[in-house]
């Protein structure tokens, strides 16, 4: 009998479509003391009409610049209604730029997929500077993209800003992330974080996500690898969204299907299963549930996990009248290396913060295709001992420096040096690919730390571009040569910001004997 994965599946919390992220900026209301309505004193600090013309009042003689003149005023002493009034309170002297809120103009303020939509983005500028420009960009499942208009006279005075989205810039169903700035011409500048669910035209539609401890890097499910029992463990999100004004009711019955090659290619495994409990969609809104795949040794999932082989997951679900619905997410494993941090030479302490920056922005430049660190061990080879080594001259430094100080681990040496006087490159590899063993003169990456002193004469090292020369010299570690394509990490002159890693690449490192599943 062939071994087979087996399914864990519940219900989750699903937040409102539009307000999705629980990380999000919090609306909050204020009022301009020197500038609003005696109505509008009423209603946003809740005092009582006679107190707000006491406010008014003493407005009128000079603008009121601080909380002590408030205090002062009659029906203001007492500390809770006072406490209340400066958190909603802005000042004459009060020259900040606040964004109070952020929400979509359409119905329920929900945004609807292939539909335009606008977002209106309320703010308080107490300053006699207008706000100037307003900038939105917007991170979804494609190219993250910024849309930015000018702030006319008409928005500065009723403060709010409608941000329009036209067909172009539409967006699927599924989260999208809406990071907004404000800016004035002296300088000043406001942000928000918005996070809507973008609901179906269509109206119903079923999307998978990634879940669990791993999710890094590509928009995957994981397949994570457990010792005890030898399995792997492949979790996912199920999100039903329905963009009708009239709730959906599901069938609990879920079909699942594992590909190799892509829906339609060899089916590696199926089942089905039936949800617990009922199921049913609100209008204008999403239900979530999560699933757990467990795949023991020898079953077909398992297999190809092992084998570091891409599949997809399809799940279909059908709604009570007869509509079937279906979602699908890629499926791959986390895979990892060690790195052996090596200071050739002693780092003053700001230079050793700066370096430890620098390999995390390596280890982001990784993440972001789907291979991370194991470990980051940190050793230092003295001034007194590291002799010649401090700067590297040519190459046969280089394989001396890996033969004489290799750590005997299955990690990969990266040797940062005091710099190198090389005539051109400032780094290098022992081998491509680099041996996935230790103890010869290849087994290592090394690299000069090109240091600066900043305006206050502190030795400084160059964060990003050192974050991205590690990660290249790795590179070839792992087997890459170096490839001419735009942004790309393996351009024979790559800068700070070529930090892409392609898909072809990816499949080439993760064949290296020092790659482990995680």
């Amino acid at each position: 009998m062939a071994t087979e994965s087996s399914v864990n599946a519940q219900t989750l919390e699903a937040r409102p479509a539009n307000a999705f992220g629980l990380y999000d900026s919090t609306s909050f209301a204020v009022v301009d003391i020197n500038r609003a309505t005696l109505e509008e004193l009423v209603q946003h600090l809740k005092v009582s009409p006679a107190v707000a013309r006491r406010i008014i009042a003493r407005r009128d003689d000079a603008p009121i610049t601080s909380f002590e003149q408030l205090q002062a005023i009659k029906g203001l002493s007492i500390s809770r209604t006072f406490a209340l009034i400066r958190g909603r309170a802005l000042l004459a002297r009060d020259t900040n730029l606040h964004i109070l809120n952020v929400a979509s103009l359409s119905e329920a303020e929900d945004v609807f997929s292939d539909r335009p939509f606008t977002l209106r983005v309320r703010f308080a500028n107490p300053a006699d500077v207008p706000a100037a420009v307003v900038s939105v960009t917007i991170l979804w499942a494609g190219e993250p993209f910024v849309v930015e208009q000018e702030v006319t006279n008409e928005e500065a005075q009723r403060r709010y800003v409608d941000v329009k989205f036209d067909e172009t810039q539409t967006l699927p169903v599924g989260p999208a992330e809406f990071r907004v700035a404000l800016y004035r011409h002296d300088g000043a500048q406001a942000s928000f974080h918005k996070t809507l669910y973008v609901l179906p035209s269509n109206p119903l539609a079923l999307s998978l996500s990634p879940a669990g401890a791993t999710v890094t890097g590509t928009w995957s499910a994981r397949g994570a690898y457990q010792s005890g029992p030898d399995t792997f463990v492949t979790q996912c999100t199920i999100t039903l969204a329905n963009g009708d004004a009239n709730p959906v009711v599901m069938n609990n019955g879920v079909t699942w299907r594992f590909w190799d090659g892509g829906v339609g290619g060899t089916l590696v495994e199926s089942g089905a299963f039936n949800w617990p409990g009922s199921i049913t969609v609100p209008a204008f809104g999403l239900w979530q549930g999560g699933v757990i795949f467990t795949s023991p040794h020898g079953s077909g999932i398992y297999n190809k996990y092992h084998g570091k082989e891409d599949m997809t997951i399809e799940i279909e679900m059908v709604a009570s009248d007869g509509r079937h619905e279906k979602g699908t997410i890629t499926c791959r494993v986390m895979l990892a290396y060690g790195v052996n941090i090596i200071k050739v030479g002693d780092f003053d302490p700001q230079e050793g913060i700066d370096l430890y920056n620098a390999v995390d922005v390596t280890r982001q430049i990784y993440e972001k295709r789907d291979i991370t660190f194991r470990s980051v061990l940190r050793w230092i080879i003295h001034n007194a001992d590291a002799g010649r080594f401090l700067v590297i001259h040519n190459e046969g430094d280089v394989h001396d420096l890996f033969a004489a100080w290799s750590v005997p681990n299955d990690y990969i040496d990266v040797f940062v040096c005091q710099g190198f006087d090389t005539n051109g490159f400032d780094g290098m590899s022992g081998g491509l690919p680099g041996p996935a063993s230790k103890g010869g003169n290849s087994d290592g990456v090394a690299l000069s730390k090109s240091g600066y002193l900043d305006s206050s004469q502190v030795k400084r090292l160059h964060i990003d571009y050192l974050g991205m020369l590690m990660g290249h010299e790795i590179g070839h570690y792992l087997g890459l040569s170096h490839i001419n394509e735009p942004g790309n990490l393996m351009l024979a002159s790559s800068g700070a910001t070529d930090t892409n890693l392609n898909y072809d690449q990816y499949s080439i490192m993760l064949r290296h004997g020092f790659m482990l599943f995680i």
